[in-house]
């Protein structure tokens, strides 16, 4: 449905993206994770034309988005703020969107207004910040495109909103096949939600992999040993999760034999495998470019 070929991206002569490459299906929930500065959001505005690529191909459909405008019709961005939305109010945002996007579904978007009691009459700038969101990701599925970018759609709102957030997401997805793009910092959301996810990494997308191939890939490795291995570890480039005197927990490919066999040869006192969740795959991939 969408495909971004080989795209590349320089800003204030600093390359930000690097022959990124991606194509997503019909009602696929794809997360894409990376450390901040990355080239996210980036990416989604060079998907929306926002901002426009330096090298590379944006195809909907088989249909490239630069030479046919309409087709951003289908393609909606719903960034962290909306500024364009301040100073109207829910019934203007409807009158001024019906025009634009001749799908939109005013009978739908009043049926989830209501649903979530958002008011109708205050401007967009006087909502909370959790209500603004729910308001914006409603006018999104109502304007019934075939692709959403959510750029951090649940960042800075509280545990009940996230909730129905998250669930009108997948029941979009659920009855109507739309396809949703998503960047966030809460990895529990990614996790609950996405079917596969891909890491932004050093300029390009890397790792794709599917939610459940994750959990099979990695585990988690709990060990004792009788003396401070730290500095060892960290030369091997093993990730470490925790540690407290000598007890670690660390992050292990399964296919990575030869680091199993080294940590084996250390003669551990303790050896625990548990399975692993996406903050520690996360963490296990960009955490070790940190200073420790």
């Amino acid at each position: 449905m969408l495909e971004v070929k080989n795209l590349t991206k320089t800003l204030n002569k600093d390359k930000v993206l690097k022959d990124v490459s991606l194509k997503l299906d019909p009602g696929e929930i794809f997360g894409l994770l990376g450390r901040n500065g990355s080239g996210k959001t980036t990416l989604l505005r060079c998907i929306q034309q926002i901002v426009l690529p330096d090298q590379g191909e944006l195809l909907f459909e088989n249909v490239s988005i630069s030479k046919n405008p309409l087709v951003k019709r289908k393609i909606i961005f719903v960034p962290v703020q909306n500024s364009f939305y301040d100073r109207y109010t829910y019934k203007e945002l409807v009158r001024i969107l019906k025009p634009i996007y001749p799908d939109f579904d005013v009978t739908y978007a009043n049926e989830l207004i209501n649903r979530y009691s958002l008011p109708e009459t205050k401007k967009y700038r006087e909502l909370s910040t959790g209500l603004k969101k729910q308001m914006a990701l409603i006018l999104a599925f109502a304007i019934r495109p075939a692709v959403i970018l959510l750029d951090e759609p649940t960042d800075g709102i509280d545990a009940v909103t996230r909730h129905d957030l998250l669930q009108l997401m997948i029941d979009e997805v659920a009855q109507r096949q739309t396809t949703i793009l998503i960047t966030s910092h809460r990895l529990e959301d990614i996790e609950r939600i996405c079917n596969r996810i891909g890491f932004l990494e050093d300029n390009t997308l890397s790792s794709v992999m599917d939610m459940d191939a994750l959990k099979e890939d990695y585990v988690k490795i709990q060990v004792a040993f009788e003396a401070d291995v730290t500095l060892k570890i960290r030369e091997r480039g093993i990730s470490i999760l925790e540690s407290t005197g000598v007890f670690y927990t660390l992050i292990l490919e399964k296919k990575d034999q030869e680091n199993r066999k080294w940590l084996d040869s250390l003669n551990p006192k303790v050896w625990n495998e548990l399975p692993v969740n996406l903050e520690e795959v996360f963490i296990s991939k960009f955490g070790g470019k940190r200073r420790w």
